[in-house]
């Protein structure tokens, strides 16, 4: 079949007027397409930025952020903060004291913790895990508790010198890395990159300890109180990092507190042995039963 010269211009020029008006379409506001950035302030640690204001929220509640953009550090300090203040004691160490880790004040009434010896069961309960996300604690507090689970000890020395923290009963690969407590939430709360980076890596390094099936645990403990998550606008890097280390010492509650080193040790090689196991017998069956969506790490 056979087109005209007339035929072949007017469809060229459709096309043409098509394309156009298909880009115009893309470009303008009434598009609702959502433009997904990262950026990290001190009053916001994940932000969602849209080229359409009336476009809906990408995510309505997010028990913990997880996304693969690398984090971002910023020198300027918000004009409304979302976190709750500090508790400061009078004529007590403060954040930026070289020693408060070891002096400072545990302050709170009613968050159960002493530094003394390992952790309790008391020390672990639900509602003192919801103190923690809700910012009812110290930044120090919640720090206190994760070293204490680590293996982390408030020792006292004979010859009267100052206390510190020892690490002889930590993990070993842990104290291998980390032979001083880390600082998981930045307790100065001070974020630009030359203060606040040793605090996101330390966290990340928690994070990764998790195993996939602990992850994302908060509200299926913490529901019973009321907990739903977090919306995405409402994150802060203190917030962020108080639910991370809030999910690590759920994962310490139901899968470590209780054992031996060796116990974990045996307790280890059994899962991975039957995991193995389920493996070959899935890839013998065709099957792929155990198979879980890819989770990215927590920044």
């Amino acid at each position: 079949m056979k087109y005209s010269a007339k035929s072949i211009t007017a469809f060229t020029t459709w096309l043409f007027l098509s394309r156009v008006d298909s880009y115009l379409n893309l470009r303008s506001p009434s598009y609702k397409r959502i433009e997904r950035r990262l950026s990290i302030n001190s009053s916001r640690e994940w932000q969602i930025f849209s080229s359409d204001k009336s476009s809906p929220s990408l995510a309505e509640e997010d028990e913990i952020p997880t996304t693969s953009f690398k984090a971002r550090f910023i020198d300027v300090a918000p004009k409304s903060p979302l976190d709750k203040p500090q508790i400061i004691v009078p004529g007590a160490k403060t954040p930026n004291d070289f020693d408060y880790s070891t002096n400072g004040p545990l302050s709170t009434v009613d968050f159960v913790l002493t530094r003394e010896g390992p952790a309790v069961a008391e020390e672990l309960a639900d509602e003192n895990l919801l103190k923690i996300i809700r910012q009812e604690c110290t930044d120090l507090e919640v720090n206190t508790l994760v070293w204490k689970c680590l293996g982390y000890r408030h020792e006292v020395d004979v010859t009267g010198e100052s206390p510190r923290w020892g690490n002889k009963e930590c993990f070993p690969n842990w104290s291998s890395r980390y032979p001083v407590p880390p600082d998981f939430l930045g307790m100065k709360r001070v974020y630009s990159k030359d203060v606040d980076e040793p605090s996101l890596r330390s966290n990340q390094a928690l994070v990764r300890t998790i195993p996939l099936s602990n992850k994302q645990q908060l509200k299926v403990h913490l529901k019973k109180y009321g907990f739903r998550g977090f919306k995405l606008q409402e994150l802060t890097p203190n917030k962020t990092r108080r639910a991370q280390c809030a999910n690590w010492l759920l994962y310490y509650r139901e899968e470590i507190f209780g054992y031996s080193l060796k116990e974990l040790q045996v307790r280890k090689k059994e899962r991975l042995k039957k995991e193995k196991e389920e493996s070959e017998r899935n890839r013998t069956t065709g099957t792929n039963d155990n198979w879980r969506p890819p989770l990215d790490e927590v920044v």
